[in-house]
């Protein structure tokens, strides 16, 4: 569980899935800032006209922190170290990237926007890739809590991912699956070449038994009995969306998103993002140490 969560809220709904979510992810007595962010491109300016346009802006972040201070009291009575936070800031990726390092947050939660196009707005996806901070996107039911959750990882760290990030995803993973109750399976995904060339029936077996080795070897360091380790045939995104989410197998997804290439506000890997567009469940992207 965690002990230091910024809610990334859309008004002061107490029943938003982000504040919900928030709640069963806390542990007792933790720190949950709500933070509204307030932008009304219409109240921009016009031709430098601040003497109408500067009030304008002060009242409607005035009305809208009053209602977000009101959520952080109700939220406080549950026995939270709660607050509500609203500001006249934009883009959102780069106003809560700073108030997740200015509050020294371990997670953020955010449900996505109602016009979001491929599960998430742009800024949304720039936050995913530059926040620090694990960035946990809710989607499932979020008054329920977790009760299936699967580690995505990849124990031959190709893409040049960091060796430690895995080891970071599981332990993000155990928290929240000892804090709820929840089933933890530490899943590796990977397509055979059995797919595309049967005869190498044997040769495949030998290099399924090095990735199952090779899983079992990370999982053990992890602290986590093998048993937690599942070696899946398939693409992850197949294997984790239309094969595990239509058996009921998850309901959080933990994966690592790494950005990549010159745009990397943008790229975060063809994995991560395929599961963020197509997942109805929860999930949680985490971050190399360096925040990259």
């Amino acid at each position: 569980m965690f002990g230091n969560i910024l809610i990334v809220a859309r008004g002061a709904d107490a029943g938003q899935p982000a504040v919900q979510r928030a709640v069963l992810c806390a542990r007792p007595g933790a720190r949950l800032v709500v933070l509204d962010l307030v932008h009304e491109p219409m109240l921009d300016g016009y031709l430098g006209n601040t003497v109408i346009y500067e009030p304008l802006r002060a009242r409607v972040v005035a009305e809208r922190r009053a209602a977000v201070e009101a959520l952080g009291r109700a939220l406080s009575a549950r026995g939270f170290d709660a607050r509500g936070e609203a500001a006249w800031e934009y883009p959102l990726d780069e106003a809560v990237a700073k108030h997740a390092r200015s509050a020294e947050s371990d997670l953020v939660v955010l449900g996505p926007a109602d016009d979001a196009i491929h599960g998430l707005t742009p800024s949304e996806w720039r936050l995913v890739t530059s926040c620090a901070a694990p960035v946990l996107v809710a989607r499932g039911e979020p008054k329920k809590a977790y009760r299936k959750i699967v580690a995505a990882v990849d124990p031959f760290h190709v893409h040049s991912k960091p060796a430690a990030l895995d080891l970071s995803i599981i332990d993000h993973a155990r928290r929240l699956a000892e804090g709820q109750g929840a089933e933890l399976s530490v899943v590796h995904c990977y397509t055979s070449p059995e797919h595309f060339a049967p005869e190498l029936g044997g040769a495949v077996r030998a290099e399924t038994d090095v990735r199952r080795e090779a899983l079992e070897r990370l999982v053990g360091q992890a602290g986590l009995p093998k048993s937690a380790a599942r070696l899946t045939g398939g693409a992850a995104p197949h294997v984790l969306l239309r094969q595990m989410a239509a058996r009921g197998e998850v309901d959080l997804i933990v994966m690592g998103a790494l950005a990549r290439g010159r745009f990397e506000e943008w790229l975060i890997g063809s994995t991560a993002e395929r599961v963020l567009v197509g997942s109805d469940a929860d999930v949680l992207t985490v971050k190399p140490a360096s925040g990259r």
